[in-house]
């Protein structure tokens, strides 16, 4: 629910909160927006001062604008010394995305657009308050607090998201004292959608959600799996129709706390018994939803890979099922060119650094060479896939020909010399379909659109020619495949079928 807009004096609210930027007029208007909420504000121009400013001062939250002259957002918080203390980074437009590695390493609770108005800040600063509240209160328990700081990531442990969250999780039940829960995040559901709404952004809404995928767990639920699989439609539908903003507890005990950051509805943490609202307990498990909820959203706003350049895996298929839909939609022709490197994984284990010289290099090439309509991105093997929307087998056999030709070209320098990177390319095309629209199974299975990617993927992989110690550049064979995923028969098949 929006914020009434109130020009009223609010109370004393007993919180501090400084604000660095080096433009004073942003400065003097965040302070007059804060103090009318009756926030007792400081402020600094520079990294320098704020620093000396947190050293004589107790701040709640920090709010630090992220670029700035002589020191930077990261020097500042490299000589932060209070666990406890909240940090949001100000940008100053849209674009300005703080890198994902740096706010999962330095621990920053998110980022604030200066662009979208005070009533964002106001929202980052309500969310920090509260979170801040919480970590405070840790601290009169010495034990809770050595688990949640024992067990937070060093700067050199960046781990994989299902990694942290289990992490997270075992040390949430543990500090609780329940035995069994789980972290399930949201699960879209890819539909049949009418042309008036293949542009809205993003194709499904909140209310689309139709399922949950169990990311870690602690009891008789699968990790990976989708939790509709796992328990009776009944309960999911409870735990799908919580509350969205507040935990709550349901009917046969079990707790639904929500995963929320960014105001975006994440999914929740499931725990089997619930705490007493407004106890110790339930702030707890209040803090560690909100620290799952700043992990999967902080790895979401990524969606580029940091070597290759390139969309990475998960952003790249949800723009690759879009353009199938589309595809498939207007009866249009799509096709997918695979790139893979031949020798990186021996490579990787001897010289890691010129494994990534390798990819930086193909990635670059791949980036000058596609049309802005094109999707490239990295695989999970270090596969590089480029869907190619509007295309035939002609041209996108004449597409990856000409990418072959370019790869040839491209030198890595290491410390043996230069060298060529060797690899191969396979093509695979859907023409479009003669499937009548109105004979089709509405909505469209949730798995018809991921199908169509792999099997796409599994065909062009078919036809990429052999690697051999001959084998120079990057050769291309063509495969060119006509039929679509029957949608029959995966509407047929079980129908707890998911995207994951």
């Amino acid at each position: 629910m929006a914020r009434k807009a109130s020009h009223a004096q609010r109370p004393p609210s007993g919180k501090t909160i400084l604000c660095i930027d080096d433009q004073i007029e942003y400065l003097e208007a965040t302070r007059a927006i804060l103090e009318r909420e009756g926030h007792l504000v400081h402020l600094a121009t520079s990294g320098h001062e704020g620093l000396e400013l947190l050293e004589r001062e107790r701040v709640d939250v920090l709010l630090l604008d992220y670029f700035m002259p002589e020191m930077s957002a990261e020097d500042v918080l490299a000589s932060v010394r209070d666990p406890a203390l909240q940090i949001v980074l100000l940008t100053g437009y849209a674009t300005e995305k703080p890198p994902r590695e740096m706010l999962d390493r330095l621990n920053i609770q998110g980022y604030c657009d200066k662009s979208r108005g005070p009533e964002e800040l106001l929202l980052w600063v309500e969310v920090a308050l509260r979170f801040g509240a919480t970590v405070r209160l840790l601290e009169s328990n010495r034990e809770g607090l050595r688990q949640v700081l024992g067990n937070r990531l060093r700067p050199e442990e960046f781990l994989p998201l299902e990694t942290e969250l289990d992490m997270l999780l075992e040390e949430a039940l543990g500090t609780l004292g329940i035995e069994h829960g789980f972290i399930g995040i949201c699960t879209p559901r890819l539909a049949f959608v009418p042309p008036s709404r293949l542009e809205e952004t993003p194709p499904w809404a909140e209310d689309d959600v139709v399922d949950l995928r169990v990311m870690a767990s602690r009891g008789p639920w699968t990790t990976g799996s989708a939790l509709s699989s796992q328990v009776e439609e009944i309960t999911l539908r409870a735990i799908l129709e919580a509350p969205p903003r507040e935990g709550s507890k349901l009917a046969d005990g079990a707790g639904v706390i929500p995963l929320r950051a960014d105001r975006q509805w994440l999914g929740v943490l499931y725990v089997e018994s619930c705490p007493v609202p407004d106890s110790y307990g339930w702030d707890m498990a209040s803090f560690y939803a909100g620290e799952m909820a700043i992990r999967v959203h902080n790895r979401s706003m990524a969606t580029l890979d940091p070597v290759t350049g390139l969309q990475n895996r998960a952003f790249w298929r949800q723009s690759a099922w879009r353009d199938l839909r589309s595809a498939f939609r207007f009866d249009t022709p799509i096709g997918l060119a695979l790139v893979s490197i031949s020798g990186l994984d021996e490579i990787r284990h001897q010289r890691w650094r010129i494994a990534d010289q390798i990819l930086e290099g193909v990635g670059r090439v791949v980036r000058h060479s596609i049309r802005g309509t094109d999707l490239a991105g990295r695989g999970d093997k270090d596969e590089i896939l480029i869907m190619l929307p509007h295309t035939g087998a002609e041209g996108a056999v004449r597409f990856s020909e000409m990418l072959s030709g370019r790869l040839e070209e491209l030198v890595i320098q290491t410390p043996d010399g230069a060298s060529n990177p060797v690899g191969s390319i396979g093509v695979a095309v859907l023409d479009p379909h003669a499937m009548a629209l109105d004979k089709l199974p509405r909505p469209m299975p949730s798995s018809f659109y991921p199908a169509a990617e792999l099997l796409l993927r599994a065909r062009a992989a078919e036809a990429m020619p052999r690697v051999t110690s001959s084998t120079d550049g990057f050769p291309v064979v063509q495969h060119q495949l006509r039929d679509w995923p029957d949608p029959a028969k995966l509407a047929s098949r079980a129908s707890r079928s998911t995207l994951w």
